[in-house]
């Protein structure tokens, strides 16, 4: 099919009568112009739905949750003193704070469910 026997179609679909083979040039102008004049896109009106465990929609950017930068837990040979298990429990906590920011702000933007 042709953009001409389209719009012929159209011309006629509009009209609600005739033949597609009866539509001149005048008419198909007049239906792009009539279809140019009240075209109601644009966007400004579409409303993007929210996401969720069934469907596709949009999700809110998260919030920014920083780099864990407490330094890696170490042990030096087979002795574990106070200052390398404070570090770990530094470590483990710093971790721990990260990920908790992490689901709250996956849950705040709406990629993650509340628990």
């Amino acid at each position: 099919m042709t953009i001409v026997q389209a719009l012929k179609n159209l011309a006629v679909a509009m009209a609600g009568s005739g033949e597609p083979e009866d539509i001149t040039e005048n008419q198909i102008a007049d239906v792009i112009q009539y279809m140019a004049d009240n075209w109601e896109g644009g966007g400004g009106s579409y409303v993007l739905p929210a996401a969720d465990a069934d469907s596709l929609g949009g999700v809110k950017l998260g919030t920014a949750v920083p780099d864990v930068s407490t330094s890696d837990g170490t042990a030096a040979g087979a002795a574990y003193d106070q200052t390398v298990a404070q570090s770990t429990v530094t470590l483990a906590n710093a971790n721990k704070a990260a990920i908790n920011a992490l689901l709250s702000s996956l849950r705040a933007s709406g990629v993650l469910a509340s628990s």
